[in-house]
């Protein structure tokens, strides 16, 4: 067990060291700014035919709501003719809290600051992909994708002002995004899905209340469910592993200042001097009114960069990143949509690959469409209700003559006797079905030739192919990387695949000790590939 545990630690120390990553790099070219962008955008899809498969770049109508630098903000859309779904996509890409790391930010990321770089269409993959093979449920909904240039989380609201370099105006972008869009056709949408990653993440459960507010209230669009998904955006604020000088609840703290960031009102009224706990999901989700969905890989790449843990080479380490694995999936013992990989990772959603994760044999697409379709047989069964009950008259009620002479209403004092008997009726007959039921049960439970009848309820949850449909799956297993759906390591430097065994033998790793261990000879072990040794692995350990 001495050499497994070694081999897992190994395992982890250079998934650590070289974590999967897609950044894009600056460019120096600018792009000029049309600020009818929106009305562009709408003549441009009147006059083609067929579908633009690419999403289209749109600069917001109010052009005081920017990036940091003070560049005009916007968004990428493709719109569907077909389909009344919308999907919003919050890019993610970390924060800068404090002068200096918002320099270094603009001196090394200032991709995520600026929006003078952005192309002109962009082809996002995962949910926001428009092929049935990569995005079998959502291929066909109408896509937006909203690039990070406020480096706040999608939080603030700071306009630019004298002797500042930079504004943040994250939640503000959001909600304007919502208001161009209905002129786009979300007047007359029907669903809408506010999702993100990393940052992006957090940016959804911070403006999730305040979009369904938004579009139901301010723009009297009642017709639209509005629900979140948080992908790789759940952090915790524990105390790292070793000192650092940038902890995630000091730079939040900081942050929120900064960027005059908001958050949701019944959450600000929970941690009135501390509003900047709302950053971190476990302590946000209980005052949340929305549907929300969370994604989180229990062993975060950014969370333990945030920890501060490093490559776990020593014990210490070893079990300061199990404690947060178990604290991650502790922190979602009361989340009722939830989908937890034991893998070391980070972010999912917009990847070609999103499917491939799997718990259960369930993938996270399979999972979040699950949940997708309960949420709207609900919303469809209280509306339902709600209009049968509209249309039941009202009790009858007459005028009576108060003691001071002014006509006050009142209810009928015979027709409230005549109700409060019939429900006592109604009660006891109720009390003697339930007494025969229990009868006729404790009969059927002594006659063993009888077959109990079959659970209606348990038939209506099955899917059509015989698999169990739950929107909320937690990894059982707790060691990092026992998935073996989870993402494969890859050399930062070529972007090939990493060979398993090559990189343990790299390590000096004695793999004769190694094949003993796990009861096999040196042939077997050698012509083993990744999936197999990782289930051997994974077997011994468990």
């Amino acid at each position: 067990m001495r050499i497994l545990a070694q081999l897992i630690s190994l395992w982890l120390g250079v998934s650590a060291a070289f974590p999967s990553t897609n950044k894009r790099s600056p460019h120096d070219v600018d792009t000029p700014i049309d600020y009818n962008s929106i009305q562009r955008f709408v003549h441009q899809q009147e006059t083609k035919n067929e579908e633009v498969r690419a999403l289209k770049k749109v600069f917001l109508s109010n052009r005081s709501i920017t990036c940091n630098d003070g560049s005009q903000a916007g968004f990428y859309l493709r719109k569907s003719y077909t389909s009344k779904k919308w999907i919003i996509f919050l890019e993610g890409g970390w924060y800068c809290y404090d002068h200096h790391s918002c320099r270094n930010r603009w001196l090394k990321q200032r991709h995520y600051m600026t929006s003078t770089d952005w192309p002109d269409a962009r082809d996002i993959g995962g949910i926001l992909s428009g092929t049935m093979e990569e995005n079998p449920f959502w291929w066909n909904a109408n896509h937006v994708f909203i690039p990070y240039c406020t480096s706040d989380s999608w939080s603030g609201i700071k306009p630019h002002t004298r002797g500042e370099m930079f504004s943040f105006m994250g939640s503000a972008i959001v909600r304007q995004v919502v208001v161009d869009l209905v002129s786009l056709g979300l007047k007359n949408g029907t669903d809408l899905l506010l999702t993100g990653s990393s940052a992006g993440g957090t940016g959804v459960m911070l403006n999730l209340d305040p979009v369904r507010e938004l579009i139901r209230d301010h723009l009297g669009l009642k017709q639209v469910a509005v629900k979140g998904v948080s992908d790789s955006g759940w952090f915790l604020d524990r105390t790292p592993y070793a000192p650092t000088l940038k902890p995630a609840v000091d730079a939040i703290r900081k942050g929120m200042e900064l960027w005059r960031g908001q958050v949701p009102k019944r959450c600000k009224e929970m941690y009135r001097d501390e509003p900047w706990r709302c950053y971190f999901g476990y302590r946000l989700y209980p005052t949340l009114q929305s549907e929300l969905f969370v994604f989180q890989w229990l062993f975060d790449e950014a969370q333990m960069d945030a920890d501060n843990v490093g490559a776990p080479v020593t014990k210490q380490q070893w079990d300061y990143i199990h404690k947060m694995g178990d604290a991650l999936r502790q922190s979602f013992e009361n989340v009722s949509a939830v989908f937890a990989p034991s893998c070391i990772s980070h972010s999912v959603l917009t990847k070609r690959d999103w499917q491939n994760v799997k718990i259960d044999d369930i993938s996270i697409a399979e999972a979040l469409h699950c949940w997708e379709q309960k949420m709207h047989r609900r919303r469809t069964k209280r509306l339902r209700n709600a209009r049968m009950f509209a249309d039941q008259p009202k009790p009858l009620r007459r005028q009576v003559d108060s003691p001071a002479g002014v006509n006050a209403t009142a209810t009928d004092p015979e027709t409230a006797q005549q109700r409060r008997r019939k429900r006592r009726k109604h009660k006891k007959n109720r009390k003697g079905r339930k007494r025969k039921e229990e009868g006729a049960i404790a009969e059927t439970a002594e006659l063993p030739d009888r077959r109990p009848q079959r659970s209606v309820l348990h038939a209506q949850q099955k899917k059509p192919n015989g698999r169990h449909c739950t929107h909320r799956r937690l990894e059982r297993c707790s060691w990092p990387q026992c998935n073996h759906s989870c993402p494969r390591l890859h050399n930062p430097f070529t972007g090939e695949e990493m060979d398993f065994i090559e990189l343990l033998k790299s390590f000096g790793l004695d793999m004769e000790s190694v094949a003993k261990a796990l009861g096999i000879d040196m042939q077997t072990l050698n012509n083993m590939d990744h999936s197999e040794l990782l289930n051997l692995l994974t077997q011994q350990t468990n």
